[in-house]
């Protein structure tokens, strides 16, 4: 591909002039420059960060969801068969890489845990993929914040990352970029920075409360004399400082009598924890951050007026609205990434597998397998794979055996040797 300079722009050319009125900027005074500036960069005294965000129950709570949900789930390279049915490819080397042991010192489950708190707090997962003579041989994610992405004048990307204080550069075709929500196509929006302002006010709120208990959850006030007393020196002042904060301040002084000396008068000028709202504001900023990070309220211990039908309606909202996305995204940029075109045609797929987040109750599960082999979709072996058990090796058992009401009577084929006794016997095993 050539240069996109090549292909959108061409001859210079000048249209008609316009007659148009000069407007003249109003100049900005140094101080005002740097006003304003303070305002937009510090509007909260707050620094927001991945580090600091970590240490924010709600949005810690929120990158653990999709971190263990991108990685509990069984994590397998496919293939279609003869029947196009997909089947596990074990004979491929990736199976095992993703599967089971990525590196040398991970398993699948700790580095797809790594990538979902890279995807939830960065929305960018960068892993680079170690070839050996053409062949996938490990897998390692690098830290976002060590990756820089540019792209080409060609619209191709190389990846920029730091490594023990030395930057090296990385082929597209060497990394697996896992990207979130993007503006510009090739690096997804920080999360932190989006969210930068309601992280910040939860951290506020958060070190307001602190400072609330740490001061014996008393009100704050002004001490002044009483009409006609003399007025404090210096030292009068000093004292009656360290006298207030060795008898009020702490939660062990909390509620206790306070003795003011040199006729002294205590005004209340601030309000109670209630009165700012301080546990209704807490609440809010959970369900804020919860916005940001597209994840059900009650997902992270947050209760609310929302009620499901069952754990598996629960779970399924969770799984349509938080994971299938994050899902999907694993396993196009795993397949555009890890798979070539020639595997890719052979129909060689890399899936992730949620069934087993939407495992209902022992009754809902029952009613929904006896409906599946009711209408001959599954068979007895089918259901017991499904539910962790071993395969019966009774041949009857992988036969699709749909109801005789529904499709009519269905004998069974006897084995080689069989009697119509032993046709029976094995109908009542089936069933």
């Amino acid at each position: 591909m050539g240069k996109l300079t090549d292909f959108f722009f061409g001859p210079e050319t000048k249209s008609a002039p316009i007659v148009s009125v000069p407007i003249v900027p109003a100049i900005a005074t140094p101080e005002e420059v740097r006003a304003d500036l303070a305002a937009a960069a510090g509007w909260i005294s707050e620094t927001v960060n991945q580090k600091t965000a970590l240490q924010v129950s709600a949005a810690l709570c929120c990158a653990r969801v999709i971190a263990e949900g991108l990685a509990q789930v069984p994590c397998r390279l496919m293939k279609e068969d003869a029947k196009g049915s997909l089947v596990e490819a074990r004979d491929h080397p990736l199976f095992w890489l993703l599967k089971h042991k990525p590196n040398d010192w991970q398993t699948s489950f700790e580095l797809r845990e790594q990538m979902g708190l890279h995807l939830a707090f960065d929305h960018n997962a960068f892993v680079f993929i170690n070839r050996v003579r053409g062949e996938i041989k490990e897998l390692y994610a690098f830290q976002p914040g060590n990756v820089v992405v540019a792209q080409n004048d060609d619209m191709e990307l190389t990846y920029k990352v730091k490594v023990d204080g030395r930057e090296q550069t990385i082929p597209a075709a060497d990394m697996w970029h896992v990207r979130g929500p993007s503006w510009n196509g090739f690096r997804g929006n920080d999360a932190i920075k989006l969210a930068a302002k309601t992280i910040g006010l939860a951290q506020a709120t958060e070190r307001y409360g602190t400072k609330l208990f740490e001061n014996g959850a008393r009100p704050g006030g002004i001490l002044t004399t009483k009409a006609g007393a003399q007025p404090l020196n210096p030292e009068q002042r000093k004292e009656i400082m360290t006298l207030w904060q060795a008898q009020n301040r702490g939660v062990d002084n909390a509620h206790k009598t306070v003795m003011l000396p040199f006729d002294l008068d205590f005004t209340t000028v601030s309000g109670s924890a209630n009165e700012a709202q301080w546990i209704e504001n807490r609440k809010f900023l959970i369900e804020e951050i919860c916005r940001f990070f597209r994840v059900l309220p009650i997902m992270v211990m947050q209760t609310g007026a929302t009620s499901y039908a069952s754990v598996e309606q629960l779970f399924l909202a969770h799984l349509t609205h938080t994971l299938m996305p994050w899902y999907e995204r694993f396993e196009q940029s795993a397949e555009n990434s890890l798979l070539s075109r020639e595997e890719l045609e052979a129909g060689y797929a890399i899936k992730l597998n949620a069934t087993a987040l939407l495992r209902g109750s022992t009754a809902e599960r029952t009613a929904y397998y006896n409906t599946m082999v009711t209408l001959g979709i599954m068979s007895a072996n089918d259901v017991r794979a499904k539910e962790d058990l071993p395969l019966s090796d009774n041949p009857e058992a992988d036969k699709l055996r749909g109801a005789a009401n529904l499709f009519g009577n269905q004998p069974a084929t006897a084995p080689q040797g069989a009697t119509t006794q032993d046709i029976s016997q094995t109908d009542e095993v089936v069933k």
